[in-house]
């Protein structure tokens, strides 16, 4: 504390030394010039040129300096320009009225400079405090607007099935079973818009990110469920295509129901949003090292890199034009980001660009003690095969299953002209039109080697391999892209995707054949070395 007032009052001093030199220097320039004129004026005038030097010194140092610059004015002309010569003693009487009309003429300069000097002060004062009168109001403002958004968006989803529950409920009145499920989804929605409405009330404590979260054990899978009941009035309003892949099994994890769903509520609002009529978006959960992955995929807009962060701040939109098609203020992804952190999650998006849907992907720590279900006999272990306790991955294991090949693609004629090929090469082919499709198949076929084509509809080809890859169910399974996108670029990113083997179409069936059977028989080794 002493050292910064010692700071403080050293810059004080070399400030006002700065000031009273430029007085000091403006009369010793006074001086000098007044000498040069010394031959022609002798006597007269000998104040003129000083007045110079007071007016110099008020303008640029102010005031202090300016009195300063007075005195030594008065004593430099009595000291040289006024007789005797070399003496302040001012015997005449001229002289005498020369130097008072000096001093008063000077002081009045001054103080009027002063004056003038106060005056700007003031004006800029009033002008810093109108900019900050303006910036709190527009802060305000921005308040404002931010409640409504958050209002507007987050009761707009419970009320949505709402709605959609009494209108179902009007054209089955009779069915006890209608009357069961609508008595179930207005509960259930109702004590979300109750939450909701609660922390909105709070709108500050909701931005900060200090909401109160309800934690417990749960079973992620409830909260998907909520999401998609609140969101499907959406999908069916813009005919578009919605398609999950839920496992069987519970994920649990530790968290707030309500807000879990509303997250990933606001992440498929999203994704509908800025997804074109007819458009596709599909949702895949998944269980790997120790983390719940929630992704959802759509076919809309796209992002540019740039974007890839600043999304998730506030009012941020990828929708920059003025007509301002989607609407909104951009503050659904923001809630969503503040609501995984605070479950300790993280959450990510991807995008291929402008025009190429993007990803977003939801992380959540898995319970590290999840309750174990026990209503599965004998028979059904059998069926599914054996959990897997050693992984960080829960789930079944899949049992090898040779000679069974899965084909993607969604031209059909091509898929099938394929699959009669492989069968008549004693293969057991099954076939799938689409990235979702294709995972719901490979979970209930257990193929060892999967063909698939890049440019699906919904999700393409690239992020359902990165999805079985996650999986522990598809750790051996062989991938090969069968593709006509064939540049380096596109041979990478099959590569980090988790392709084996990228192949530009057209291919000759025998040398698919012997790719087929190449990787398989690898596939069997590392198999056998693994047992």
């Amino acid at each position: 504390m002493n050292d910064e007032v010692l700071q403080r009052g050293i810059r004080n001093w070399t400030f006002n030394i700065g000031r009273y030199s430029i007085a000091i220097f403006s009369t010793a320039i006074v001086i000098w010039f007044r000498s040069l004129l010394q031959p022609w004026l002798n006597e007269e005038c000998p104040f003129s040129l000083f007045y110079l030097s007071v007016l110099l010194t008020a303008w640029v140092s102010g005031s202090g300096p300016a009195v300063l610059a007075i005195v030594l004015g008065t004593l430099s002309a009595a000291q040289f320009f006024i007789p005797p010569a070399s003496s302040l003693l001012i015997e005449g009487v001229p002289e005498l009225v020369q130097l008072t009309i000096y001093v008063i003429v000077n002081c009045v300069a001054v103080l009027l400079f002063d004056r003038a000097e106060r005056q700007r002060r003031l004006a800029e004062n009033r002008a810093t405090e109108n900019v900050r009168l303006g910036t709190d109001l527009q802060l305000a403002d921005k308040r404002k607007d931010e409640f409504l958004a958050l209002l507007a968006h987050e009761l707009r989803n419970p009320l949505a099935p709402i709605l959609s529950s009494m209108a179902l409920l009007e054209r089955s009145e009779g069915s006890t079973e209608t009357v069961r499920r609508v008595r179930e989804v207005v509960s259930r929605q109702t004590e979300h818009l109750i939450r909701i409405t609660d922390d909105l009330l709070e709108v500050s404590r909701f931005c900060r990110g200090h909401i109160e979260l309800l934690v417990e054990q749960l079973d992620l899978r409830d909260s998907i469920r909520d999401a998609v009941e609140m969101i499907e009035g959406a999908f069916a309003e813009k005919s578009q295509r919605f398609q999950s892949v839920i496992p069987d099994s519970p994920v649990w994890v530790d968290g707030d129901r309500v807000r879990l769903a509303q997250l990933t509520a606001n992440l498929l609002g999203n994704a509908s949003k800025y997804t074109p009529a007819s458009g596709h978006v599909c949702l895949f959960v998944d269980q790997c090292n120790g983390f719940a992955h929630v992704t959802i995929k759509d076919s809309g807009i796209g992002l540019a890199a740039e974007y890839a962060e600043r999304i998730f701040e506030p009012f941020v939109q990828v929708d920059t034009s003025r007509t301002r098609e989607y609407g909104g203020l951009g503050v659904g992804l923001t809630i969503a980001k503040r609501l995984i952190e605070l479950h300790h999650g993280n959450l990510s998006v991807e995008s291929r660009g402008p025009g190429l849907g993007s990803t977003f992907t939801v992380q959540l720590p898995l319970h590290p003690n999840p309750l174990v279900e026990t209503n599965l006999d004998t028979s059904d272990i059998n069926r599914l095969g054996t959990l897997d306790l050693n992984t960080g991955c829960s789930g079944i294991v899949s049992i090898d299953q040779p000679n069974k090949l899965l084909l993607v693609d969604d031209n059909q004629d091509a898929a099938k002209m394929l699959r009669d090929l492989f069968e008549s090469s004693g293969y057991q082919v099954e076939l799938a039109a689409d990235g979702v499709e294709a995972i719901n198949q490979a979970l209930r076929f257990r193929p060892s080697v999967i063909v698939m084509d890049i440019g699906l509809p919904g999700m393409d080809g690239y992020e359902a391999a990165r999805q079985l890859r996650r999986s522990q169910h598809f750790t051996h399974v062989k991938l090969i892209a069968l593709t006509g996108w064939g540049s380096k670029q596109d041979r990478e990113l099959a590569s980090q995707a988790g392709f084996d083997l990228h192949l530009v179409k057209p291919v000759a069936f025998d040398e698919l054949l012997n790719f087929v059977r190449d990787l398989e028989m690898g596939r069997r080794q590392v198999s056998q070395a693994v047992n």
